[in-house]
């Protein structure tokens, strides 16, 4: 069972002052300042990282982005659909090369409407001449090309922000788990500078329940 992070890093800071104050006297089994600063450094980093309810919100953001640029993609090829039946009839050659089993798969599928956008704005460029009586000016073709790029900007956002979040939480636990195991090492050190002090070995006691705070190989004993 996981210590809550909010719990390491108030712990974090208060062993961290504890430390401080009595450096002399741990330094006599190997504590000093910059090992203080660096545990700081991590205390400051931990303290920073948007925790992961903040990343679920921007993901789930960017996530809205992408459907409305894939609801917009949607909107256009079923109006270019509509315009290649009215101009040339449903049974043509013009609008039967409209892709319509693969556009329904993909109406839920950015992946696969950015394929087939494409397609569907050269049939729109295609047949624009015949397509102009009924709507389709260059503006039209033009949203389109616009509704694809923002589909391909929206995509590649909440891919970046994926990977983003899989390196952001990897790099939480990683900082969280060097403040618990600093947390150790300094506590072993002051129970044992302070084993006769009563006083000063109460700030030194370990504060964690019976359960580990982090998973992670080995960790040092508390």
């Amino acid at each position: 069972m996981r210590q809550s992070e909010e719990t390491i890093l108030t712990i974090a800071k208060t062993t961290h002052e504890h430390a401080t104050t009595h450096l002399t006297a741990l330094a006599a089994f190997g504590l000093n300042e910059a090992m203080l600063s660096e545990f700081q450094g991590d205390i400051d980093t931990a303290q920073a990282m948007k925790d992961e309810t903040a990343q679920r919100i921007e993901l789930r953001l960017l996530t809205v982005d992408k459907d409305e640029a894939l609801d917009a993609c949607v909107a256009w090829g079923r109006q270019l659909r509509t315009r290649l039946q009215l101009a040339f009839g449903r049974g043509s050659v013009q609008a039967q090369s409209f892709p319509g089993a693969a556009f329904t798969r993909s109406v839920n599928s950015e992946k696969g409407m950015m394929a087939i956008m494409e397609t569907l704005i050269a049939l729109a460029r295609q047949y624009s001449t015949e397509l102009t009586a009924f709507g389709q000016d260059e503006a039209v073709i033009t949203e389109g090309e616009t509704a694809l790029e923002d589909l391909r900007t929206a995509d590649q956002q909440q891919e970046l922000k994926k990977d983003h979040k899989r390196s952001a939480t990897q790099e939480r636990h990683e900082i969280f788990q060097r403040l618990y195991d600093t947390i150790n090492r300094i506590n072993k050190i002051g129970r044992i500078v302070f084993e006769g002090d009563a006083v000063h070995l109460a700030l030194f006691q370990s504060k964690w329940p019976r359960y580990r705070a982090v998973e992670a190989p080995e960790p040092l004993p508390v």
